[in-house]
């Protein structure tokens, strides 16, 4: 009777494990297929709303994850560019809002520029897909 408790013991303990694997699998190869919303950091696969900026092209779930990545990219993003520099050495304590956007920039000088012609260099990275 032991060794039969024994055995169920161990077959059980297989079939966790081989479950386990098996999920974690599954996982592994959806992450590689689906986008992930920046903001939420849920997949994002089928209908989606796009933002680009600056030089990425974003994948959003709703409108509302857009405008908080809008008021907020640093909160969201690891590697800040700086525009003017195309650099990815941007300070987040140094930005500007230009129609409703935040960027970032490395210096005073990098966010004068930018901000004497903003435009010029949204068009410089819109031309860069």
């Amino acid at each position: 009777m032991k060794l039969y408790f024994i055995l169920s013991v161990f077959i059980l303990a297989a079939a966790f494990t081989k479950a386990e694997n098996s999920i974690s699998s599954v996982s592994m190869i959806y992450s590689d297929t689906a986008s992930v919303c920046p903001v939420t950091g849920d997949p994002v696969a089928g209908e989606h709303i796009a933002f680009r900026y600056i030089d990425k092209e974003l994948k959003f779930c709703n409108d509302g994850c857009v405008m908080a990545y809008k008021k907020e990219p640093a909160k969201y993003s690891e590697h800040l560019k700086c525009m003017p520099c195309n650099d990815d050495d941007a300070n987040r304590e140094l930005s500007s809002i230009h129609t409703g956007v935040k960027y970032y920039f490395c210096g005073k000088g990098c966010k004068g520029k930018f901000e004497k012609d903003p435009e010029a260099y949204l068009k410089q990275f819109s031309k860069q897909e």
